[in-house]
């Protein structure tokens, strides 16, 4: 690997790990909740985040989330250049218009928090069984954004453990221990059995997982490349 291009995958490497740090930082302020709750119908715990967060948190994922289009960029060059070529684009297109969809998820938060708020700041029950009313058309018309992010999360880590495992990525083969949809499983697991640990980190769930990958991606580059100049 020439210098030019380990400078080209460092700083693509480098953007998706800011995306995941930056959008990670602004989810957890718009979302995270000390006292939980994140599954209960309703989107009640929005109500414990205040209006101030909610702006920021807003705007600051929103506007970080194109970074993740470089970001799998840089993933996908690690598979090419290992031998992946198909497997490897399929993971850059999956992974950027995956991102895509995943932040139009991310900016319909905002209305399902202020909604949730004005039920909680009101007491006419009648504007309470329209706001939920509204709430739920929001709600119906917001989740199936991030499960179609999860679906692609599944598809780019089966091809993830795959291609890592027979050697044809520029990853170590223990690097498919890492895939992005278990890291996440665990992530939801330490939520659901009740570790306080996982209402931390729930609420940038899929960011957590990306800091984690990226991290591991910019390590495994900086030892190919040093193995090919000791070569």
């Amino acid at each position: 690997m020439d210098k030019k291009t380990y400078n080209t995958l460092l700083l693509t490497g480098i953007a998706g790990f800011l995306a995941a740090l930056l959008v990670g930082i602004g989810e957890f302020t718009l979302q995270f909740s000390p006292l939980g709750g994140y599954e209960v119908e309703g989107y009640g715990y929005f109500a414990n985040v205040s209006k101030d967060k909610l702006t920021i948190g807003h705007f600051f994922s929103t506007l970080a989330a194109p970074l993740y289009i470089l970001g799998y960029w840089h993933l996908g060059q690690m598979f090419i250049r290992g031998g992946s070529k198909v497997h490897g684009w399929i993971i850059t297109l999956l992974g950027g218009y995956a991102f895509m969809v995943g932040n139009a998820w991310l900016g319909g938060r905002i209305y399902l928090a202020l909604t949730a708020h004005e039920i909680a700041d009101t007491t006419d029950t009648n504007v309470v069984l329209q706001l939920q009313s509204l709430l739920s058309d929001f709600g119906a018309h917001n989740e199936p954004l991030v499960n179609a992010l999860r679906l692609a999360m599944v598809v780019v880590s089966v091809l993830w453990i795959w291609r890592i495992v027979i050697g044809k990525t520029l990853y170590p083969r223990w690097v498919a221990l890492f895939s992005p949809a278990l890291i996440l499983g665990v992530i939801f697991t330490t939520y659901f059995t009740g570790l306080s640990i996982g209402v931390w980190l729930l609420p940038a769930a899929m960011n957590v997982v990306h800091l984690i990958v990226f991290t591991i991606s910019l390590y495994s580059l900086h030892r190919v490349y040093k193995q090919g100049l000791s070569e």
